[in-house]
């Protein structure tokens, strides 16, 4: 028993070297790496020697700098390929809603525009108009303008000119769907007070991918006015709940 002890304790200080290189997102230098580890050059040198046998670290031959090597992209590769978006973000956003006692649904992009693709109702559901496959407005949604915000202009431009389109009155013009838009990405939600049904609010956060790219929607309705309110507990949760599942599907947050 002391050995296996002895045996995890090594791979648990081993990772620390791993998780070093992960978060400085460059290759560093046995010193600099040993130190952001919290451990001595000596040990370290040893940990990497071993790493590096492996693949999982590489050593530049010309600056002795180190990095993650092949077997690690091929360890991350293979994490991510497992990683079902809709899995993960279902499973945190269900407990989500009946942490927060509020309705909510997932959506993603798909061929027609911003297509729901999992609904969950609390106890007294407020989502009975809305529909798995239902498509909603980009610049009346919560969800919508999450992507009018962080998807590329040439994939949204289309849907986008198609909904304006149809619209005869209080049509927004560009400058009001760019200053939408910038505060989405100002404050990372977005938010709606009744564009969409008379009498509901909708937030809606941001799931990444590992590129940064925006994958999914996460969004949730109420008919109480506090749900659109700055700052809200609801809401903390809402963003902290998607950037968890943006986590473990691979994105980093990097520094504003």
């Amino acid at each position: 028993m002391t050995a296996q002890r002895k045996g995890i304790q090594s791979v648990e200080q081993g990772v620390k070297l791993l998780e070093t290189l992960v978060v400085s997102r460059k290759p560093l230098p046995l010193r600099t790496l040993a130190q952001m580890s919290g451990m001595s050059p000596s040990m370290a040198h040893r940990y990497l020697t071993s790493f590096v046998r492996t693949e999982l670290v590489h050593q530049d031959p010309d600056s002795g700098h180190y990095d993650l090597g092949t077997f690690a992209l091929r360890l991350g590769m293979a994490a991510l390929n497992r990683a079902d978006l809709i899995q993960v973000a279902d499973d945190e956003f269900r407990q989500l809603v009946a942490r927060v006692n509020v309705d909510g649904h997932l959506s993603v992009w798909g061929d027609y525009g911003v297509t729901i693709v999992r609904i969950h109702n609390s106890q007294a559901p407020l989502l009975s108009e809305l529909r798995l496959g239902a498509v909603l407005p980009l610049y009346e949604s919560a969800a919508g303008r999450l992507f009018l915000a962080y998807q590329s202009q040439n994939t949204v431009k289309g849907v986008l000119k198609a909904e304006l389109a149809k619209r005869e009155e209080d049509k927004p013009s560009a400058k009001d769907i760019a200053a939408a838009a910038a505060t989405v990405r100002r404050d990372g939600v977005a938010w709606i007070d009744g564009q969409v049904f008379h009498g509901l609010r909708a937030i809606a956060a941001p799931i990444f991918d590992p590129q940064g790219e925006l994958r999914a929607a996460m969004s949730l309705v109420s008919n109480q006015p506090s749900l659109v309110k700055f700052p809200n507990p609801v809401m903390d949760d809402l963003r902290e709940t998607a950037a968890r599942v943006s986590q473990r599907l691979g994105w980093q947050e990097t520094a504003s």
